[in-house]
């Protein structure tokens, strides 16, 4: 086994990732209902970036509690589409950029870059 997966099966935390269900309320005015799945726990590292390494990997977004996920890249569908991502009882975001997810693949293992969404 390599460094990260040890670091990650010893040291990592729990990340629920909610997926979504949508369905259309009305098909004239094309309202959409959101109703959140049961979430589905992963393993990986969770690290805190720095409001400088935030405005320069994640343009335009200002936040104090964005973080650095590394998963294993067999978790790449889940992270696509999960409309929310829960870490230590705090909700957030992927960074996307025109819609797209924005990650790397890194050989098995994927990091991405998350946020907490002001409502």
């Amino acid at each position: 086994m390599n460094e990260l997966h040890e670091l990650i099966r010893n040291n990592g935390k729990i990340i629920d990732f909610y997926l979504a269900r949508e369905e259309m309320d009305d098909p004239f005015e094309k309202n959409v209902s959101v109703t959140l799945i049961n979430p589905i726990p992963v393993k990986g590292l969770v690290t805190d970036l720095t409001t400088s390494k935030v405005q320069w990997t994640m343009v335009g977004i200002v936040t104090n509690k964005a973080k650095e996920i590394i998963i294993e890249s067999r978790y790449k569908d889940l992270l696509e589409q999960s409309q929310k991502i829960k870490i230590d009882n705090e909700y957030y975001v992927g960074y996307r950029q025109n819609g797209q997810l924005q990650y790397r693949i890194e050989g098995s293992y994927i990091r991405a870059y998350i946020y907490i969404k002001k409502t």
